[in-house]
């Protein structure tokens, strides 16, 4: 009886070794993503393609490759572009918080502070056929 006892307890802490760590959240998978020295995730989460736009077009607003890592371009290379958010990112380093959109767009994608953006489709989109450096690809 002992010993049934014995090897139903290890076959449970066998069990529960490896399922347990496989079962991760949403926001833990996040936490592996390589940032900044000090900022960490503290709130994920995906959207359905909400449109938004640059808030200034000609300001300089970084587009990153992994928020606070990498800078991949920069938004006034695209000021006739619609951005779709498809992700959040709410990073946090001390008391400082910082939200960040992941954003797809026609022409380029990465994530980008939430204070460059305005909610809604570009209104100068109509423009975008007049632009003299448009290239023959991006019809």
């Amino acid at each position: 009886m002992k010993k049934r006892f014995f090897l139903i307890l290890i076959m449970s802490i066998f069990a529960i070794g490896i399922v347990l760590p496989s079962m991760t959240s949403p926001v833990a998978a996040q936490n592996k993503i390589v940032l900044k020295s000090g900022w960490k995730v503290i709130k994920g989460a995906a959207y359905p393609g909400v449109p938004y736009h640059a808030k200034t077009p000609k300001q300089s607003a970084i587009l990153w490759t992994t928020p606070t890592v990498s800078k991949h371009t920069n938004l006034n290379k695209y000021p006739y572009e619609t951005w779709n958010v498809v992700g959040v990112w709410v990073l946090q380093k001390g008391a400082k918080k910082r939200v960040y959109y992941q954003v797809d767009g026609e022409h380029d994608t990465g994530w980008v502070w939430r204070g460059y953006l305005t909610k809604g489709k570009n209104p100068n989109a109509a423009k975008a056929n007049d632009n003299p450096n448009r290239l023959p690809e991006d019809d």
